[in-house]
């Protein structure tokens, strides 16, 4: 499968969970169209039910290339197994998104889980973003504004795949338990650093 962005960025600020529109993507991908022709029939049938173009096209490019980070088993989980089954599913395809969140999941949740420490606070994200602005050059220069967005953005990804119980600043973590149905395939494909990091 393909390998992990080279560059961290605040892409999630703007983009977070956006599983209903991922779903869209992965049925006109199943059907076939290329990325013009999905973003032509989202646009004109407003498959995203959105009151805007303007938000349409914000949110275009990032689920499509989110749907196409998956094979076609995944797409058909997605369009066929429950909703919470696809919401894990953009979750892994988030952590193939976006590098800062995959690497959040692997230092930070991971080591809490493991550790017992059932508890997510907004320290534990600051702390998160302290230690890699010391790594990064690209962190370093997030503004307190974009981190501060960012924060809000773990939650709310974090949130929409059933690991914590609340999109406030202190959530109790769980183990989604629909992981399982996927993790296996996401090992079988060369994918374990992210079936690891789902806490499969």
């Amino acid at each position: 499968m393909e390998t992990v962005k080279a560059i961290y960025s605040a892409r999630l600020t703007g983009n977070q969970f956006l599983y209903n529109e991922f779903k869209v993507v992965c049925n006109l991908i199943k059907h076939g169209l290329n990325k013009k022709d999905a973003a032509d029939k989202i646009i004109n049938e407003n498959l995203f039910e959105y009151r805007s173009f303007k938000a349409i096209n914000k949110h275009i490019g990032a689920v499509w290339e989110r749907a196409n980070y998956l094979d076609d088993f995944l797409i058909d989980m997605v369009l066929t197994e429950s909703n919470e089954i696809g919401r894990l599913i953009n979750f892994y395809a988030i952590l193939k998104y976006d590098r800062l969140f995959l690497e959040f999941m692997e230092e930070v949740l991971v080591d809490k889980i493991y550790s017992r420490q059932m508890e997510l606070t907004k320290s534990d994200i600051s702390n998160y973003f302290s230690v890699k602005a010391e790594q990064s050059e690209t962190v370093a220069n997030f503004k307190e504004t974009t981190l501060k967005r960012l924060r809000l953005a773990y939650f709310e990804v974090l949130s929409g795949a059933g690991y914590i119980n609340s999109d406030r600043d202190n959530a109790e973590l769980t183990i989604p338990l629909g992981i399982y149905q996927i993790t296996g395939h996401l090992e079988e494909i060369g994918d374990k650093r992210y079936a690891k990091a789902m806490l499969g």
